[in-house]
């Protein structure tokens, strides 16, 4: 959104500069290129026709961002107070006034986005937010489609349980959104909530988390007795490009008459046996739809990072509400950023947003910032 706000600024000098050939400007009143600089006066760049003598200004300066925006990537409230040379509760009022502006996130997806332009590959996480009233922090759940990028549902709720949840898939559905395959953490819930709202949806589990979670079991980072048994875990099966539930049981039953003197190994073994249909949804995703379904979830987790960096400078809500409205302009901001870094298979998503990636094609982008 920010650099989009340049452009208007930019375009008519573009277009001289590229017709001209050089870098100098056309005239405004006669259309000659023979012009010249001819100083500044309050900030403006002031041009001179050799020609017809005519002068003429051209303003380079950006156009401001609005404080709400400028808050969401990281500016704090002091900070903008100064800027606009007002006092921290006028510059607080300003940025609540803009944020009530704001639609919700959830009703943006359902008026302007084209539920076939998403791929169905939902990474779905949250982050635990501070608000006043609740004795401990409570979920903003959300949900990043794999392909696009785009977050097409949030939800901030009191806890992160099944009720809530499938509240979360409901919502949804609601949108049009055909979930085909969700990627998460070991949270019961999700697949709960996801397979009562979506009947037959294959649910891939984090290979990260799932790997994270044998750690602290076997404590490897403090002991050295299970290092080498969970590098040949990793190695052998979590490595692997491709690993279908047929290929990974048989792993693990080779492995098993190996290990047979240690009870912990023998529980590790079986237990990944036992998740083997969540850890290789990706491969029956990928036969059905051919579209690289995800095994992890660092996607999101890269989100997630900068949400926590964002919130640490907030340090918690005043109320439900208010931390509802403030999360939903952030997701908003997000979905409106142009991406600039992406590598890979997303390179194509460089310089678009998200929500351009799923829009309608009969409405444009709305300027919500």
């Amino acid at each position: 959104v920010a650099w989009r706000s340049y452009l208007p600024h930019f375009e008519h000098v573009r277009s001289e500069k590229n017709a001209a050939g050089s870098r100098r400007l056309v005239c405004k009143s006669c259309g000659s290129f023979n012009t010249k600089g001819n100083g500044s006066r309050r900030g403006l760049k002031r041009y001179r026709c050799k020609d017809c003598g005519a002068s003429f200004s051209v303003d380079y300066r950006p156009t401001q961002q609005p404080l709400l925006l400028r808050h969401l990537k990281g500016a704090s409230i002091r900070t903008l107070a100064r800027v606009i040379g007002k006092s921290i509760d006028a510059a607080y009022r300003r940025i609540v006034r803009e944020l009530s502006g704001l639609p919700h996130n959830n009703d943006v997806t359902l008026q302007y986005c084209n539920p076939k332009r998403f791929c169905g590959f939902l990474v779905v996480d949250g982050k635990y937010v501070a608000v006043k009233g609740y004795d401990q922090k409570i979920p903003f759940i959300y949900g990043i489609d794999y392909l696009t990028h785009d977050i097409p549902i949030c939800l901030l709720a009191p806890s992160e349980n099944y009720q809530a949840l499938l509240q979360f898939f409901t919502k949804l559905k609601n949108t049009g959104y055909e979930l085909l395959s969700v990627v998460c953490d070991d949270n019961e819930s999700i697949r709960l909530a996801a397979r009562a709202v979506y009947p037959g949806v294959i649910v891939q589990l984090c290979h990260v988390h799932f790997l994270e979670n044998i750690r602290r079991t076997l404590k490897v980072r403090s002991e050295e007795t299970y290092r080498n048994f969970l590098a040949d875990l990793e190695e052998k099966i979590f490595d692997l490009p491709y690993l279908g539930q047929e290929n990974l049981e048989r792993h693990i039953r080779w492995r098993a008459p190996r290990h047979y003197d240690d009870p912990m190994k023998i529980q590790t073994l079986q237990h990944i046996f036992a998740y083997s249909d969540l850890l290789t949804g990706y491969v029956t995703a990928e036969k059905l739809f051919h579209n690289g379904c995800p095994r992890t979830t660092n996607l999101i987790e890269s989100y997630n990072k900068q949400l926590n960096g964002r919130l640490k400078t907030v340090q918690g809500f005043q109320s439900f509400a208010t931390a509802e409205r403030w999360l939903s302009a952030w997701i908003l901001a997000r979905r409106l950023t142009p991406f600039t870094d992406c590598r890979g298979r997303f390179k194509r998503l460089n310089g678009n947003c998200s929500l351009e990636n799923t829009r309608m094609t009969k409405y444009r982008l709305p300027k919500l910032f």
